[in-house]
């Protein structure tokens, strides 16, 4: 491994939410054109938990991100990109001698699907192992937030994530699991067998129905999905979403429902992550249905503008997910 350095003193001060995760640098060509015809290409900074993290940040929630990145212009554009935000850095590894991982996004239109290219082979992150990390720094938070992306990027990323689940349990966090399969990543099966090993340590899942389908063999509507997948992994808090059709919530016995909001969509990508930092949010206020308004309403937003991260204070986000917003701000 290369060398590694933090970014100055690791505080360990604590916040709302910590998440981890590897970054990546999306590159897009404008709206309309494709990507092997088009003559320049839009820069974002991406990756699912540094976009939870940002979300968080932009409606006030005290956020960490702990990571690897490389000591380049790319890495300090991610880095840039994340502390301009509000998210707090202070775990994160610098690594001389690495890579930031890259991907191309087509943005679709119907009938058009949006597509997406991956170059994030032998990264930074890829690197980053159990022992490299304050355990203490990086689960001082009241949740902890993972994705089932992190855990299939490298040979040691699921390590990294059950590690981070059962320190932050240990240490009094309540830990979130989105299970956010990709695969392009790993199979179904390895998901689903990733998903039944760090369960123990999880308080909430989120989960799209299509993936409790695909990965746990279970049928039904929403609300049926949920309740099964509590069951299946026995998770007391689970969270379904359905796209068009909202998002349900079976918690601690109960069920609750949320419709998806009219939106008309300029780039879809990142409105997952909106969606789940909206949730940890209404988990912060110990509301399952503030959690789902809230995040119905983030990937709302998400979807209204070109990029990833959604960056929307909590004012905007409160006034669509009540319906007192108006058309036009004068």
């Amino acid at each position: 491994m290369s060398e590694q350095q933090s970014e100055g003193p690791v505080s360990g001060r604590r916040v709302e939410v910590s998440t981890l995760g590897e970054a990546i640098v999306r590159l897009s060509p404008p709206a309309g054109e494709r990507l092997r015809d088009c003559g320049w290409l839009r820069v974002h900074a991406g990756g699912a938990e540094a976009n939870v993290a940002v979300a968080l940040a932009s409606v006030g929630v005290s956020a960490r991100w702990t990571s690897a990145l490389p000591d380049t212009v790319l890495g300090r554009r991610v880095a840039d990109s994340l502390s301009s935000a509000g998210v707090l850095l202070d775990t994160v590894r610098w690594m001389a001698d690495e890579r930031l991982g890259l991907y191309f996004a087509e943005i679709g239109s119907p009938p058009r699907p949006t597509s997406v290219l991956y170059d994030r082979a032998g990264t930074a992150f890829g690197s980053l192992r159990v022992d490299d990390l304050d355990w203490t720094a990086v689960c001082e938070a009241r949740i902890i937030h993972l994705t089932g992306i992190t855990a299939a990027l490298a040979p040691g990323s699921d390590a990294l994530v059950l590690r981070t689940a059962r320190e932050g349990r240990a240490r009094g966090a309540l830990v979130v699991y989105d299970v956010n399969y990709r695969s392009a990543l790993c199979s179904p099966e390895a998901a689903a067998s990733f998903a039944a090993e760090v369960a123990p340590d999880v308080d909430l899942l989120i989960c799209r129905a299509e993936d409790a389908r695909d990965l746990f063999g279970l049928a039904g509507d929403p609300a049926t999905l949920a309740r099964d997948l509590a069951t299946t992994l026995a998770v007391g808090r689970v969270v379904v979403t359905a796209g068009a059709g909202g998002a349900v919530a079976h918690w601690e016995g109960e069920s609750f429902a949320a419709p998806a909001l009219p939106t008309v969509g300029v780039d879809r990508i990142g409105a997952g992550d909106a969606f789940a930092a909206g949730v940890l949010w209404g988990v912060l206020d110990d509301s399952p249905e503030e959690a789902l308004r809230r995040g119905t309403a983030m990937a709302s937003l998400a979807m209204s503008v070109q990029g990833d991260q959604c960056r929307f204070s909590a004012e905007e986000v409160l006034e669509i997910a009540r319906g007192t917003g108006r058309e036009v701000r004068r």
